[in-house]
């Protein structure tokens, strides 16, 4: 669960601030940001994810919302 991080990062929380969000201990966040917990408990992922406010995939895959790509007129085309 890396993608804890880069989201805590991007939104300029500290661990410790993303725990008093969420209810999740800091340790526990430390350890998902390190991956050393194998597994993770339902409520634990969607209490990190509502406070980051984002969905609860967003924690186990990249999420990328400017995804766009070329058209076949050379256009820049939203997907």
């Amino acid at each position: 669960m890396s993608e804890i991080r880069r989201l805590r990062t991007e939104r300029n929380l500290s661990r410790d601030e993303l725990a008093a969000k969420s209810g999740v201990s800091s340790l526990t966040i430390r350890a998902h940001e390190l991956g050393t917990v194998n597994g993770t408990e339902t409520k634990t992922a969607e209490a990190i994810a509502a406070a980051l406010d984002v969905p609860l995939q967003a924690l186990f895959f990249p999420l990328n919302l400017d995804i766009s790509k070329q058209d076949g007129e050379g256009q820049e085309a939203s997907i």
